[in-house]
């Protein structure tokens, strides 16, 4: 029989380096390929950008994304009226819903090293009104014990009566481990989740320690349980969770809608509005 906590369901490991441009890397940690295994996680990048690199304005639509900076600071720009900056430890949640442009480079003095994922929008929240909100570093919630720093941001830390850091819930958990470290972490009846090993090496659930790049997807629990994260070596990850929902999605460019059809009126609403509001700030 096997472990109630032994819950993983398939190892993945981290895409190889590609060059955007000058000055500019990333790779797929969670590539756009099979959703239905995946959703409502549409995808997952970590970049790496040199200051003086640009993000050039870019349409979104139809989906959520989720910055975390894990060194450097992050300028951001959009056409909507919004602009600021995040650094390590902080999250930018930018909901395009009805329609986006963003940009945004790396603040003089030092490259940016950050995560972006692209969170799915069912039906109801699709056509959302554009937005980001800022959490830094000092909002999320910490646990440290038995060798580990634990941060929640997202729908984990947020307060009684407080506007939702995401329209779909989500949350983003940052684990730091000492040389021994352990920590147990609640996930969810119904949620998706998955480990991005970021560096050293660890333990998931009853299985065997997984390195860095290592992607370790959880499967999904019909009742709310947790799973137990250890390290021999000083090591960190990320860990992503949000319920699923149950409806067909498709991924074109930077659209994520609820068939072909419907990114098709988003290019033509993009080539004929620019989604509104004025250039990205």
């Amino acid at each position: 029989m096997r472990d109630a906590n032994d819950i993983v369901e398939r190892v993945g490991s981290v895409g190889p380096l590609q060059q955007l441009g000058p000055g500019a890397r990333n790779r797929f940690v969670v590539a756009p390929g099979d959703l239905a295994s995946q959703l409502p996680f549409v995808l997952l990048v970590e970049d790496f950008i040199d200051p003086g690199t640009d993000f050039h304005p870019h349409p979104h639509k139809g989906l959520e994304t989720v910055t975390f900076v894990l060194s450097g600071t992050l300028r951001h720009g959009d056409n909507v009226g919004n602009r600021g900056m995040i650094g390590p430890g902080e999250v930018q949640w930018m909901t395009a819903g009805k329609g986006i442009v963003h940009g945004g480079q790396p603040a003089p003095g030092a490259p940016v090293h950050a995560l972006q994922l692209w969170l799915a929008l069912p039906a109801a929240l699709r056509n959302s009104a554009p937005g980001t909100r800022e959490q830094r570093r000092d909002g999320a919630i910490v646990e440290t014990s038995q060798g580990a720093t634990v941060r929640a941001y997202g729908t984990a830390s947020q307060s009684h009566g407080a506007a939702a850091w995401s329209r779909w819930p989500m949350t983003l958990t940052d684990v730091a481990f000492e040389a021994g470290g352990r920590c147990t972490l609640p996930l969810a009846a119904g949620e998706r989740a998955f480990v991005y090993v970021l560096s050293g090496a660890v333990a998931v659930g009853t299985g065997p320690s997984q390195a860095a790049g290592s992607v370790v997807w959880l499967s999904v629990q019909a009742t709310d349980g947790t799973i137990d994260l250890s390290a021999d070596v000083p090591s960190r990850l990320v860990l992503y969770r949000s319920p699923v929902f149950d409806e067909p999605i498709v991924a074109r460019g930077p659209f994520v809608m609820g068939s072909e059809a419907e990114i098709q009126l988003a290019i033509h609403q993009f080539q004929t509005t620019g989604f509104g509001g004025g250039p990205p700030s």
